[in-house]
């Protein structure tokens, strides 16, 4: 692997940090639908009232931005909640772990539609093996051991395309040279987990909508979001954080994917050269600001 590779590698994997670990990767033929199709039912009373597990993540905080603004109650749980930067009299902060599930159930009242946005945080190296991971099936377990305790019937939970083109656990080298093929190979271990972690929800009786994102990048709202529904995202396409917050929220009192896992896609492939541009500009201006402030980087 080339150094030019190795290092839009790197950062590549520090870019998809957070919310949880993808591989924007898949066949290029789908089943698609507009976002805004999403259709809620007239008829029913709308749930105005959500916790969002995983708050202080990129896509948890543009998510309970977006739910204040529509005038949603919002509870937010992290593990450090003063980091969520956010103050609103309908925004309770929660301290909580999704390994702890007596903080999840102190998170809930019972009325909420639960939204997860907890992954698990990239490696520095790119080139290291991501060895065996549990965070997701103890979190599938804890959320749905606390959520039949207080009566929760919906959850929203963020999984990844890496589960439908996950690598054999067995495997010895990546399928290919890109990218997303490497970071798939790394990644195999942690996606056998999320995929499991999915089953585990399927069966668990509750309301469920998977959502599998494509790459996350951190522009305006381009309404430009595209649906596969059941496997088939096509590979390296990218969706915008604020599609991907709105396209949530409609889930909440929308039945058309219930019980359904969603790949989530634009015609927008992935730039690799672009996006290590907007990571160095974005680096930058952090540090200059810190320097404004007098913090040590």
């Amino acid at each position: 692997m080339s150094k030019n590779l190795r290092f839009l590698l790197r950062i590549s994997v520090l870019l998809v940090s957070g919310i949880v670990l993808q591989a924007c990767s898949g066949p290029e033929n789908s089943n698609t639908s507009p976002a805004a199709a999403s259709a809620v039912d007239s008829t029913a009373a709308k749930n105005m009232k959500i916790a969002v597990i995983g708050a202080t993540a990129r896509s948890g905080r543009v998510i309970i931005q977006q739910a204040l603004d529509q005038g949603f109650t919002v509870t937010g749980l992290a593990r450090t909640p003063s980091k969520l930067g956010i103050e609103h009299e309908r925004l309770t902060l929660v301290k909580g772990d999704v390994r702890d599930v007596e903080s999840l159930k102190n998170a809930l009242s019972g009325d909420e539609v639960v939204i997860c946005m907890v992954g698990k945080s990239a490696p520095t190296d790119p080139k290291a093996i991501i060895g065996k991971v549990d965070l997701y099936t103890v979190m599938g377990e804890n959320l749905i051991a606390a959520m039949k305790a207080k009566g929760n019937m919906r959850l929203i939970m963020a999984s990844s395309t890496g589960v439908e083109h996950r690598v054999n656990p067995g495997a010895t080298e990546p399928e290919g040279d890109s990218m997303s093929d490497g970071w798939r190979f790394n990644a195999r271990y942690l996606y056998g987990d999320m995929a499991d972690m999915e089953t585990m929800i399927e069966t668990s009786g509750l309301e469920y909508v998977l959502l599998r994102p494509g790459f996350l990048v951190e522009d305006p709202a381009r309404h430009d979001l595209q649906i596969a529904v059941g496997g088939g995202t096509p590979k390296q396409r990218t969706i915008t954080y604020a599609d991907f917050a709105a396209f949530t929220l409609e889930q909440v009192n929308s039945d058309q994917y219930l019980n359904k896992a969603v790949g989530m896609y634009s015609d927008q492939v992935m730039d690799p050269a672009a996006e290590v541009k907007k990571y160095m500009e974005k680096m930058l201006k952090q540090k200059e600001q810190q320097k404004s402030n007098g913090v040590a980087p």
